[in-house]
């Protein structure tokens, strides 16, 4: 089991639950850490392109391309790939897309991470704990 703080953060309605989590990404320069919004909305997880080009080395060029489509109906142009991450101890493949927005969050989604872990949002004590699924 491993336990993340929730943050907040304040918007124009007021004050909101940010689960943002730090997570250990294997770039070439080996892991380091990045901030992720967990979105159980999500279908998969994205990442900008431009950390994965600089980052993880990836040739966008050798990448299939997509276009996703978020609530707000508008599609946007990504490559598919892969993220190599860690979450506590336990490292993890995910299938991700890498965006060509030029402010696009960090998002962990749902693809191949419900397999393996199960997830839990405790507002009353302020964290979010993952619990290892056993194979």
């Amino acid at each position: 089991m491993i336990e993340f703080p929730i943050g907040t953060k304040v918007i124009s309605l007021g004050r909101v639950a940010d689960p943002v989590i730090p997570l250990l990404v294997r770039t070439r320069r080996g892991d380091l850490p990045f901030d992720f919004l967990i979105d159980t909305g999500a279908d998969c997880s994205m990442i900008p392109a431009s950390i994965a080009e600089l980052e993880l080395g990836v040739t966008l060029s050798r990448c299939p391309q997509d276009v996703f489509f978020g609530t707000e109906g508008s599609g946007i142009n990504v490559y598919r790939g892969w993220l190599p991450l860690k979450i506590g101890p336990h490292p993890l493949r995910v299938r991700c897309v890498f965006s060509t927005q030029t402010h696009c969050p960090l998002v962990l989604g749902r693809m191949d991470l419900f397999r393996h872990f199960s997830i839990m949002f405790d507002n009353r004590r302020h964290i979010i704990r993952f619990t290892r699924i056993p194979r």
